[in-house]
């Protein structure tokens, strides 16, 4: 099993990440969703953790590209901010990518409110805003990968 702490638009709002690194010393992998992806360069200097990360709307000198896939435990993920794909105003952009991709599960940001849906076979989400969140707390999740099941918790600080 993996488990893999998924932040997307911490802002650089570094206590805000500490203090969500702090409740979580039992995971595997971290995945940065953007806006400020060189927050994801302090998140690992913090843990030491293996750390993937994607370029945002507010990255735009950001090294980090604007898709990323993993295949972890049988899983294959698509990772993207959400910009690109419109995910404000709809997933269906999205949605195509993911069926585009194979994916089997896609971790997107950018709305800073999460949510967690099925959309053509493909489960979506987001696990909102570490450091700007609308209308609630700072949130990150929790994606438990094992061998092909996917389990996912929103944690709300």
């Amino acid at each position: 099993m993996k488990k893999l702490l998924v932040m997307s638009d911490t802002h650089g709002h570094i206590a805000n990440i500490a203090a969500a690194l702090k409740c979580f010393e039992d995971f595997d992998i971290i995945v940065h969703l953007g806006d400020n992806a060189r927050d994801a360069e302090h998140i690992h200097k913090m843990t030491h953790k293996p750390i993937f990360s994607v370029r945002g709307n507010c990255d735009l000198y950001a090294s980090a590209g604007d898709e990323l896939e993993l295949h972890i435990e049988g899983v294959r993920i698509l990772c993207v901010h959400g910009h690109k794909q419109a995910v404000k105003s709809s997933l269906l952009r999205l949605s195509l990518l993911a069926g585009e991709k194979q994916a089997d599960l896609v971790l997107f940001g950018h709305t800073h409110q999460p949510r967690e849906l099925h959309s053509r076979g493909v489960r979506l989400y987001n696990p909102g805003s570490l450091g700007e969140p609308r209308s609630m707390r700072p949130s990150l999740g929790l994606v438990m990968l094992d061998n092909g099941t996917i389990r996912i918790k929103t944690v709300r600080l």
